[in-house]
Order: C-alpha cells, then sequence, then structure tokens
C-alpha cells in the first residue's frame, strides 16, 4: 500500500509540475519572450541595441541572488527580479501586472532553459544560502561613512568604480564578463542600482558578487565593515536638493540614466 501511495503522489506531483510549466510557458510567451526569445538566450526581436542586453538565461549565471558567490539562486532571487524589474534597464517590475502564482510559474519555465537547474549538484545547498541580517547594527553617520571611504580604497574598489565612484576607475575600460564582452563598473553616484539602492540591497551585493562579472565577494570583511561600506557608497549620490527628496521615486522603480549630454540626444547629434 505504502509503495502504491508513493507512486500515485509522484504523479500527482509530475502532473502538477506540468501545469505549473504550461501555464508558465504561456506566460513567457506573452511578457518575456519579446526580449528573451524564444530560447532563452536573449536574442528576441525586441532586444536589438538594448545595453545591458537580456539576460541568457539558458547560461544558468544570475547577478542578482542571496546565495554565495558562484552558486545558482533560488527561486524567491528569480521572482523578486521578475517583481521588482532591474532598474535603470529596460527590464520592468511585474508585480502589477502579474498575480504572484504567475510569478512562481514563469520562474519555473524559465528555469527549464538551463540543464544546471536540473542537476542536484549543482543546486545550492541550505549553507550556500547568505543570511542577510534584518536589522543594521549601528546608524548612518559621518564615522561610518568615513570608515566606508578608506575600504573603499583598501578594497581597490577605486581602481573600477573611480575615486568618486562614477564608475570611472583606471581599469574601467578593460573590464569584460566571464565571456569577454565589455562592461562597465556601476556609477555609485546613480540614484538606482540595478539590484536595489536600499541598504540591504548594497550589502547583498557585497556579500554574493555579481556572478558573470569582475564585482566579486568580499568575504574578508566583517559584518561591520560592510555596514560601513554601504554607508559610504549610498553618500555617493548626486542629490538635488530638498524637493528632489521630497519627491523622489521609490528607489526600486525602473527608471533610465539621464544622457550624459542632453543637448546632443536631443539634436540627434
Amino acid at each position: 500500500m505504502e509503495e502504491i501511495v508513493e507512486a500515485l503522489q509522484a504523479q500527482v506531483d509530475s502532473l502538477t509540475n506540468n501545469m505549473h510549466l504550461e501555464r508558465g510557458r504561456k506566460i513567457y510567451f506573452q511578457a518575456c519572450m519579446p526580449c528573451h526569445g524564444i530560447r532563452g538566450d536573449g536574442r528576441g526581436p525586441a532586444a536589438k541595441g538594448f545595453d545591458p542586453a537580456p539576460r541568457n538565461f539558458r547560461r544558468g549565471v544570475y547577478k542578482f541572488r542571496t546565495t554565495i558567490s558562484g552558486a545558482l539562486p533560488i527561486d524567491a532571487d528569480l521572482e523578486r527580479t521578475v517583481r521588482v524589474g532591474v532598474p535603470g534597464t529596460e527590464m520592468p517590475r511585474w508585480k502589477d501586472v502579474l498575480s504572484q502564482a504567475d510569478i512562481k510559474a514563469v520562474v519555473q519555465y524559465i528555469k527549464a532553459f538551463s540543464p544546471w537547474f536540473e542537476d542536484p549538484y549543482a543546486l545550492p545547498l541550505p549553507e550556500d544560502i547568505l543570511k542577510i541580517p534584518e536589522d543594521r547594527p549601528f546608524e548612518p553617520s559621518l564615522a561610518s561613512i568615513a570608515a566606508g571611504r578608506q575600504l573603499f580604497v583598501e578594497q581597490d574598489c577605486v581602481k573600477c568604480h573611480g575615486e568618486n565612484g562614477k564608475g570611472d576607475g583606471p581599469q574601467a575600460d578593460e573590464l569584460v564578463d566571464d565571456w569577454d564582452v565589455p562592461i562597465r563598473p556601476g556609477d555609485l553616484s546613480r540614484p538606482y542600482f540595478k539590484n536595489g539602492k536600499r541598504d540591504h540591497d548594497i550589502y547583498r551585493v557585497f556579500t554574493s558578487a555579481l556572478n558573470g562579472t569582475p564585482m566579486p565577494a568580499f568575504d574578508d570583511l566583517s559584518d561591520e565593515q560592510r555596514w560601513q561600506l554601504v554607508d559610504y557608497v549610498q553618500s555617493l549620490e548626486q542629490r538635488k536638493g530638498f524637493v528632489y527628496w521630497l519627491f523622489r521615486e521609490n528607489p526600486n522603480q525602473v527608471r533610465h540614466p539621464e544622457p550624459e549630454n542632453a543637448e546632443a540626444s536631443n539634436s540627434g547629434g
């Protein structure tokens, strides 16, 4: 009897998984395929000229995760990206369009593009999932910003991000991703980051790294030092006075960077 119950449960699980995949497939072809492509390779008909290009799901390499450097993301990581989008890129937030059930279904379909998610030896272990503190150990201060600035220099962040965090360091033009495609370091003075602008978002990047890019994990930093570095990075934002602060958008809302030369951009130059 026990064997019969297990066999029936396996059939139910298989049917449920197939239903989720079919639901995810329909959502993917309606919402994701134009950019990410039929094969999930980031070469959809609407993707031409995108910078950065849409994610190639077939590689199984994701920058935005709560897992250790080099590990696959967990479902919650992929669902978060679908839900809130990637600020400063063409990837919108879908939380106002898709239900949570739809987001979960499309994530399962996206995972099916890469064989890594089918390999039990490649899946993250419980110890691979990072423990991001819910509460900060101290509030931002001039002292923590100064300590973060010192860490920024000591950890050679200036080589890529530049003295003022604008992404113009001496090695910025030499950087490539894991596929030898040129990649620019982030401009830390912008009012948005692709992985979110909240303190915990920045802390997560220091801890998890950005897979596929030259951005490493800072494993040798203490918890206190990570928060100091967070405070310094937050201090780099070029604020625009009280009115901007009062009406500024949600830091996770999709916003596009202003052209470096607005006049030339408007004139087609």
